[in-house]
């Protein structure tokens, strides 16, 4: 398992973990967000919420 916190500045690690299943970061009052798919759809991701890769090469969200 990796887990990786989203600080809003760090898209190339992110990147580097989701591959394509993230979309590229938007900016919304004043905060970066960014969408990845889990398997179960797109979900939101904020600053300070965790990206995790399962061993099986899952994605899920840990929210903040």
């Amino acid at each position: 398992m990796t887990r990786l916190i989203y600080t809003g500045t760090n898209y190339d690690e992110v990147k580097r973990l989701c591959g394509d299943k993230v979309l590229a970061p938007y900016f919304c009052m004043g905060f970066s967000m960014l969408s990845v798919d889990t398997g179960e759809g797109f979900v939101s991701v904020n600053e300070g919420d965790a990206i995790v890769r399962e061993d099986d090469g899952s994605l899920r969200i840990e929210k903040q």
